[in-house]
Formats: structure tokens, C-alpha cells, sequence
């Protein structure tokens, strides 16, 4: 596979993407691949671009960019490739924005002329979750996170841990744990309230937090974080937990491995999927595994 069309978010990482280019690109070339790039200009644009370069034939198209540039590009690849029982173009990652979740998961390096190497190294089968009409690559988060998400979305004064830290200060000055409703698998279900629900197809979230460390890209289930309503006092203690995965036993936290859940709430819930906000008033999701159904360059 030597023709990659790629994609790159000039705002990811600072401006660390458009440097990046350049050595991708020589690497690429230096390897005899046909490349073509096209620069974002906004949210959303890089859905659009990915699904019309699979449109004109483009066997790989590769993200340079953050969770959210990698969110973007996957969601136009499996848009373009619905209805057609197969993923028509494989998914490439240069990973150069302030998280890279997914990128860590997936074994990827943040070094751009490694990245780009491993751009020709083959390919392997990787899940993707489905919420709705919308794929995600690493996560969807309900409750205190995607509060959380909302708010770093809104300020990029800061990189990395410290865009979540900020906004999580200023999430707890008003922070209710909202009742939910979520119904898995096997016909458990849980209703009361609570201060998160994430549903991990990846084990890291947000730039640093192990919500769901046990989950993994490629096991065909989603990994299920549940976390009682809890006081501010008490959401301060747990926080240190999260980043290193270990609350994960608490009593507070509920671990499910499954394959659907379904969330409900009389309260508007804030919804994110890789970080990137998907709603902030939803009151009913349904959220599934597609095992297998991404292919992923490296």
C-alpha cells in the first residue's frame, strides 16, 4: 500500500502537526508512495475530507493530529464504508496533538518519522464502538468527564492533563451526580445516581486518566466504568485513583465487560466520544462494539 492520503489538523499540538508534515511526507516519498495532503479549517472538516478520499479510491488515509483529528478521520473512513461489509480504506496515525490516547493504546510512536515508517508496515484489525450514528475509536463518556470535556473544549490555553485539570475545577463548583439508568449485556441494570459512566473500547482517557484500564482495541467487547454519585470531597479523593487506574475494586466503582449498553436519564446528560462533545442535552443512547471492523496501518 503506497498511497496515502493524509489529513492534517494544523491547530493539533500547536501547530506540531504542519511541522510534522514535512518528515512524514519525506519518508513517505523516500519509500516511492504517492501522497496528498489536505489541512483542516475547522470542526468536523477532516469527517468530510476522509470520506471523500475514500470516495476517490485512496487505500489509506492517515491522521495527523490529536483524539480528536483521529475521532474525525475514522468516523468519514467507516462512513464512506457503511453498507459495504468492508472498511474500504485503512486508517493511518501520526499522533502530534496533546492526548493520543488512542495512539498509546495502539502502540503507535509520537515520533513522526517512526510513525510515518510504521505507516508501511501492514495493517491489523482494531474495534471501533458505535453510539448512534457515531463511531468512536477510544471512548464515550457520560456524567462528570464529559462535563469536563465540554469545559476543555471551550478553553486550549492549556496542553495535555492540565486542559482536564482546569476544567474539572471549574466543572466541581456545581457538580450534581444526575440519576442514570444503564442497561448492559446480560439484562443488568443500574439506576441511581451517579457521577460517571464511561464505555471504553480503549483503556485511557482524556490525556492521561486509566478510566477503564483493562480494555483493550482488539477484544471484541467494550469495558464499562461506573461510578456512584459522589461529593466534591470525595470525587477529589478518587481523582488520583483514576489517573493511575487503581480505583478500579473501590466499592464506589462498578467494572462490566459487554457488548451493548444502553444509557437513559430523565436529566440532559452531557455526551463525548474521544473527547470530541457528541451532545450536551441527550437522555437516551445506545452504544455497541464493531469487533474488528476498523483497519488500522502499523
Amino acid at each position: 500500500m503506497l498511497r496515502f492520503y493524509a489529513i492534517v489538523n494544523p491547530t493539533a499540538g500547536r501547530g506540531a502537526a504542519r511541522r510534522a508534515w514535512s518528515t512524514v511526507r519525506a519518508v513517505l516519498e523516500e519509500a516511492g508512495a504517492e501522497v496528498e495532503m489536505r489541512e483542516t479549517v475547522g470542526r468536523g472538516h477532516a469527517v468530510e475530507l476522509a470520506e471523500a478520499a475514500v470516495a476517490l479510491g485512496w487505500p489509506a488515509v492517515v491522521a495527523l493530529g490529536g483524539d480528536g483529528t483521529v475521532h474525525e478521520v475514522a468516523n468519514g473512513i467507516l462512513r464512506a464504508s457503511d453498507g459495504r461489509g468492508e472498511t474500504a480504506a485503512a486508517l493511518g496515525v501520526v499522533p502530534v496533538g496533546s492526548g493520543n490516547d488512542f495512539a498509546l493504546l495502539a502502540g503507535l510512536s509520537r515520533d513522526p518519522a517512526l510513525a510515518a515508517r510504521r505507516l508501511l508496515g501492514g495493517e491489523r484489525r482494531v474495534d471501533v464502538g458505535r453510539v448512534g450514528e457515531r463511531w468512536f475509536t477510544n471512548g464515550v463518556g457520560v456524567g462528570i468527564d464529559a462535563r469536563v470535556a465540554v469545559e476543555a473544549n471551550r478553553n486550549r490555553r492549556f496542553r495535555g492533563m492540565a486542559i482536564y485539570l482546569w476544567a474539572l475545577a471549574k466543572v466541581l463548583r456545581s457538580f450534581r451526580p444526575p440519576v442514570i439508568r444503564v442497561e448492559m449485556d446480560e439484562g443488568e441494570v443500574i439506576d441511581r445516581p451517579l457521577t460517571l459512566v464511561t464505555v471504553g473500547n480503549g483503556g485511557r482517557h482524556g490525556g492521561g486518566f486509566w478510566i477503564c484500564p483493562g480494555a483493550k482495541i482488539d477484544d471484541g467487547l467494550l469495558d464499562v466504568c461506573i461510578c456512584d454519585g459522589l461529593s466534591r470531597p470525595r470525587i477529589l479523593h478518587f481523582l488520583p485513583k483514576v489517573v493511575r487506574g487503581t480505583h478500579v475494586g473501590a466499592r464506589c466503582v462498578h467494572m462490566r465487560r459487554v457488548r451493548r449498553v444502553r444509557i437513559t436519564s430523565d436529566s440532559p446528560l452531557p455526551v463525548h466520544a474521544d473527547g470530541e462533545i457528541l451532545f450536551e442535552d441527550a437522555r437516551e443512547l445506545e452504544i455497541e462494539i464493531a469487533p474488528g471492523r476498523l483497519r488500522l496501518l502499523g
